[in-house]
């Protein structure tokens, strides 16, 4: 039988998971972590006889908190923003180096494939459109 775990180290627990989390974007340690912080709370006003309750409640309250919460959350943190993103350069002329667009002193990818084309050649930017130059075609 597990030993009763103390309340600060049940708060250490859940702050730890709950830093993995920030880190790897799962939404499972986070849900972890609030587990073990829960119980921390629980432990702190009604006490445990077994260390191994406090675990196994632990994950309980993590389980339902996945199946209820996680889905809601990935989807309001997956949202596209409807926001049209600003347009700073209209056109201009630009150079292509090393499979990319070098132009007004950033490099660029390309919407159209560029890979034909040889280092220091000159091409037309007419836009740039989410993080990606929009090149005059040839006529």
């Amino acid at each position: 039988m597990i030993e009763v775990i103390s309340v600060s180290y049940l708060i250490a627990i859940g702050i730890l998971l709950i830093g993995i989390e920030a880190l790897l974007f799962s939404f499972v340690f986070l849900f972890l972590g609030i587990g073990f912080l829960s119980i921390s709370l629980i432990s702190y006003i009604y006490p445990f006889e077994s260390g191994l309750a406090q675990i196994a409640l632990a994950f309980v309250i993590a389980l339902l908190s996945i199946f209820l919460f996680r889905k809601s959350l990935l989807t309001k943190m997956s949202k596209e923003s409807d926001v049209k993103e600003e347009r700073s350069h209209v056109s201009g002329m630009g150079i292509v180096q090393e499979g990319m667009v070098n132009f007004d002193g950033t490099y660029w990818k390309a919407e159209t494939d560029i890979s034909m084309l040889k280092d220091g050649t000159r091409v037309e930017v007419v836009d740039v459109i989410n993080n990606m130059v929009v090149l005059k075609e040839e006529s």
